[in-house]
């Protein structure tokens, strides 16, 4: 089933978002993608469409659709930071909008973030099924009292990352979450998306080395399909 555009409806006191989603007939679980700090973009389309493949209804909020994307970015953080806001609920209606289109329970949708988006996944962990963070720093608000069972994929050649998995280990080991975190030593900053860069990954190899990886993404993907796979019910 291919994927289509919609527009998720406002909140109240907010505006509709535009969105890309799948939902295939029969399908028992969802995911809410969350894009990176690029914003909608043509891999994150693709990811959704991944998941079509491996059974489940699928939408991407675009976050940064309402405004200059400098304006959206520094609203994103602030509630972020702040743990609430309308950035946050723009991506709980994803959720809701999800189960409105298929039938699908609330318990049955997972959240998966990328960059930008792995941190957003964490601050809302409580609210989904199962979480993906990806290279995604862990939010101020640290993280739900409820948190949804989670698996974290990180590249080992991206020094900014260098601290998060092992002090996210600890804080969901502490409240007893059932999780994974994987460090790939091979990989850098956004080696699941395949998006295609080249001069920022030129600029940020001796940091981040901001590169899409096949090899290592399907090693990091075989992880997420089967942590999702076995903590959502169908």
């Amino acid at each position: 089933m291919p994927g289509r555009d919609v527009v998720l409806p406002a909140q109240p006191g907010g505006t509709a978002t535009p969105a890309f989603a799948v939902t295939p007939d029969g399908a028992r679980r969802g995911v809410v993608v969350i894009h990176e700090i690029f914003g909608r973009a043509p891999e994150i389309d693709r990811v959704v469409e991944r998941f079509e493949r491996m059974g489940y209804a699928a939408v991407a909020p675009d976050l940064f659709a309402d405004g200059m994307k400098v304006m959206c970015i520094r609203r994103a953080v602030v509630d972020l930071w702040r743990g609430a806001g309308p950035t946050l609920d723009k991506v709980i209606a994803a959720r809701d909008w999800l189960t409105a289109e298929t039938g699908i329970p609330s318990d049955r949708i997972g959240i998966i973030g990328f960059c930008f988006g792995g941190s957003f996944a964490l601050a809302l962990g409580g609210d989904f099924g199962v979480v993906s963070t990806n290279y995604g720093e862990i939010p101020r608000n640290l993280l739900p009292d409820e948190m949804a069972p989670t698996i974290g994929c990180f590249g080992g050649l991206d020094r900014s990352m260098a601290s998060v998995p092992g002090r996210l280990g600890k804080l969901l080991q502490d409240r007893g979450v059932p999780h994974q975190l994987h460090v790939d030593p091979d990989a850098g900053h956004s080696f699941l998306t395949d998006g295609d860069r080249p001069i920022l990954a030129a600029i940020t190899r001796p940091l981040m080395h901001v590169e899409y990886n096949a090899e290592r993404a399907e090693s990091g993907w075989s992880k997420i399909e089967a942590f999702f796979a076995e903590h959502l019910p169908t």
